[in-house]
C-alpha cells in the first residue's frame, strides 16, 4: 500500500507543468516609477505591484491579471498596455535603453472595462474586469496567432501602464518586469488536476496511518 501511495504521489507531481513558476509571474517594487515618466508619481494606479498570465490550452484562452498600488482608474487618463512576444518580438523601446522588453503585438486595457488587441480588434464585452487595484482580461489565443512560436506557452509578456496625457515614451510609468519579459503559467488539464488530487489524498492518508501506528 505504501508503494502504491508513493507512486501515486510521484505520478501526480510528474503530471504538473515543469516550467519554473519563478518565470511565470512577477512582483514589481512599489514606487519604482521610471525617471522619464511625465505623469504624476501620485498615480498609484499606474505603479505595478504584481502581474500574472495563465494559458488554458483546452480553451485556447489567456488570462492576464495585474495588481497596482492604487485603485484602477484613479488616474482618468490611465491605460494598461500588455506587450506580447509571439516569436518575432522586437525591442520597441531600445532607443530608450529598454532592450529586454520585446513584443510584436499589444493588448490595450482601459479602466472602464473595455480592451483592444491592436491589429485584431476590440475584446468582447466582459473580457476585461476591474476589482479595486486589480485589472484582469481574458484574451482568445485566436487573436494572438504565433509569429515564430508554435507553442503558445512560449509566448512572453510585459506590462507597461501609461498616463495618456503625457507624450510619447514619457507616458509610460513602469515596466513589469523592468527590462525583460515573462512567460505564462499553464492551466493543468482536468485529468492532470484529478491525478494531483488523488496523489495528494493518498499521501495524506498514508501519513495519517503512519502517525496512528
Amino acid at each position: 500500500m505504501r508503494l502504491f501511495v508513493t507512486a501515486s504521489a510521484a505520478l501526480a507531481l510528474l503530471g504538473l507543468p515543469l516550467a519554473s513558476h519563478a518565470l511565470n509571474s512577477i512582483n514589481d517594487p512599489k514606487g519604482d516609477f521610471l525617471g522619464t515618466f511625465g505623469g504624476s508619481t501620485a498615480s498609484a494606479d499606474l505603479d505595478v505591484l504584481s502581474a500574472t498570465v495563465t494559458y488554458n490550452a483546452s480553451t485556447d484562452f489567456f488570462t492576464l491579471s495585474a495588481t497596482m498600488d492604487g485603485n484602477i482608474g484613479s488616474t482618468a487618463t490611465s491605460l494598461y498596455v500588455w506587450g506580447v512576444n509571439r516569436g518575432a518580438g522586437a525591442a520597441g523601446f531600445a532607443a530608450n535603453g529598454i532592450t529586454g522588453v520585446r513584443f510584436d503585438r499589444v493588448i490595450l486595457l482601459n479602466a472602464n472595462g473595455t480592451g483592444t488587441v491592436a491589429g485584431a480588434g476590440a475584446l468582447p464585452l466582459g473580457s476585461v474586469t476591474v476589482s479595486g487595484k486589480t485589472i484582469t482580461a481574458t484574451v482568445s489565443g485566436s487573436l494572438l496567432p504565433g509569429t515564430g512560436f508554435t507553442n503558445k506557452l512560449d509566448y512572453t509578456f510585459n506590462l507597461w501602464p501609461r498616463d495618456t496625457s503625457a507624450p510619447g515614451f514619457s507616458a509610460i510609468s513602469d515596466f513589469a518586469p523592468n527590462n525583460a519579459n515573462f512567460t505564462a503559467t499553464p492551466v493543468p488539464e482536468p485529468s492532470t488536476a484529478a491525478l494531483t488530487v488523488l496523489g495528494l489524498a493518498g499521501l495524506l492518508a498514508w501519513r495519517r496511518r503512519q502517525s496512528n501506528s
